[in-house]
């Protein structure tokens, strides 16, 4: 199985370094696309996105369509985007592909440090829920996904739950942190409750993507000193915003649940009312 990692660096003001590493492929494009994502909408907001290639040992046609994707997008957004470091299989690419010409290339990333830890990594949430779907969908793709009739109406309503815990991205980002992170815990209890009703593939499924949103258990919203705050530390925006982004990845995941696979257009979700 490919594998392909991220990390953030710091650049010259208004800059933000993205370094990859590893293979884009089919496999790995669904982590490339929400890492790419995330450089781009990171708070604030950089005046240019470098995309450090020096690393990326190999990219194929489902990698390079990220790179495309992300171009337009920040072109949308007025940041500008160029790629750095090309290896020699990724500067191959872009020629045979005629692609050169639309990217902005650097002979050489800008001189860069690495972000405080508290910032999104490889390990992000969001990431790791991307290639968590992503493995249901070769699933699927094989035929090796499939599901009780009972399973799928379990991953139907667990979409619907995630959905009412954590809404749209400008609804979450006008609560309060406090708020924000009681959203994150009720959809992490909901994934857990669905763990415990089901067995098999949708239980595995479930406990993935439970260890993913295991970094919600050690936040907290309330000041205190480190002796009384159990090793909970206050996240970020940044990261509140990777939480959240997971949690709707695995929404629209589980809410295109098919006994054999997933259906094309998410399925409409009834929202619940939380005053129940």
């Amino acid at each position: 199985m490919s594998e392909l990692s991220f990390h953030r660096l710091a650049g010259p003001p208004g800059t933000r370094v993205l370094v990859i590493a590893g293979e884009a492929d089919s496999d790995t494009s669904p982590a490339l696309a929400v890492a790419l994502d995330t450089a781009l909408s990171g708070s604030p907001a950089p005046e240019t996105l470098i995309v450090d290639c020096s690393g990326l040992r190999f990219c194929e046609c489902a990698g390079l369509n990220e790179l495309l994707r992300a171009r337009h997008a920040a072109a949308d957004a007025g940041v500008g985007f160029a790629l750095a470091g090309l290896s020699p299989q990724v500067a191959r690419l872009l020629d045979l592909t005629g692609t050169r010409a639309v990217f902005e290339v650097l002979t050489t990333a800008p001189p860069s440090v690495p972000l405080p830890s508290t910032a999104p990594t490889a390990t992000a949430m969001a990431v790791q829920m991307a290639e968590l779907a992503a493995e249901a969908e070769r699933q699927t793709n094989t035929d090796r996904w499939d599901l009780s009739a009972a399973s799928t109406a379990l991953a139907r309503a667990t979409a619907t739950q995630l959905a009412e815990s954590v809404g749209p991205l400008d609804v979450q980002e006008a609560l309060p942190g406090i708020e924000r992170l009681e959203r994150l815990r009720e959809a992490l209890a909901v994934v857990a409750i669905g763990t415990a009703h089901t067995h098999g593939q949708l239980a595995w499924f479930f406990a993935r993507a439970n260890i993913a949103l295991t970094p919600v258990l050690r936040w907290r919203a309330l000041t205190a000193d480190r002796e009384h705050a159990f090793g909970t530390v206050v996240p970020t925006p940044e990261e509140f915003t990777d939480a959240e982004n997971a949690v709707r990845h695995l929404q629209s995941v589980l809410a295109r649940t098919t006994t054999h696979g997933f259906a094309t257009e998410p399925a409409r979700l009834q929202p619940i009312n939380r005053s129940l």
